[in-house]
């Protein structure tokens, strides 16, 4: 399995969280950096296209590949390894991205709670 070309889709985009979710430390409720990109990869002849995100969750630093849409005939382990290739491949062109950001676009995620009414 080879990766031929990443080319990023959209511009890199913060998510932020509440401080009242931001301690508690679930990756799914923490503030992150996500980006979107497209690849193309080689397995045995066949040539592919595949979509993904890329993730930098901002307390612990650490990265995270997700693949968008359906990747037919790949196992758990075929997808692993995918994704070990492309965070290698993502990672670094990723952070270039985010230092080399004019204007960051955030989205801000809220908690709406709901009024006790008695």
């Amino acid at each position: 399995m080879n990766i031929d070309s990443i080319r990023f889709t959209d511009p890199p985009v913060h998510h932020q969280f509440p401080s009242l979710y931001e301690n508690l430390g679930l990756p799914e409720v923490s503030s992150f950096i996500e980006q979107k990109y497209e690849f193309e990869f080689t397995i045995g002849k066949t040539k592919r296209k595949g979509h993904g995100t890329i993730r930098k969750y901002k307390q612990s630093g650490q990265y995270k590949v997700q693949l968008t849409g359906k990747m037919t005939g790949f196992g758990p382990k075929r997808l692993e390894k995918l994704e070990r290739l492309l965070i290698e491949k993502v990672k670094e062109r990723f952070i270039n991205n985010i230092e080399s950001e004019v204007k960051a676009q955030k989205v801000y995620h809220v908690h709406f709670g709901r009024n006790s009414r008695r």
